[in-house]
């Protein structure tokens, strides 16, 4: 029997930006390709957001309101975020 399709989800411990702030994973795997969400958290509160998407193309981080974090927290996320990318998908 052959499958017709082979569905994965993967939900990641939260990864430290900050004692504040954590970024929360989730990958999903499917016919269309691999497809990541991340939530940026500080204090209980979702402050951006991180999307991967292989068919589309496209890898968009978003931070609403950037004012919630410090620079700091803001530059460690960028610094963080494409190795975060290349661990989930290898």
């Amino acid at each position: 029997m052959q499958e017709k399709t082979t569905n994965s989800t993967v939900n990641y411990n939260p990864e430290v930006i900050s004692e504040e702030t954590t970024v929360h994973f989730t990958k999903v795997t499917n016919a269309n390709g691999v497809t990541i969400h991340g939530k940026v958290m500080k204090n209980d509160a979702e402050v951006g957001t991180v999307s991967y998407d292989e068919k589309g193309g496209y890898f968009i981080t978003s931070l609403k309101p950037v004012t919630a974090l410090t620079d700091v927290e803001v530059e460690t996320l960028y610094q963080k975020i494409p190795g975060f990318k290349k661990e989930m998908l290898s």
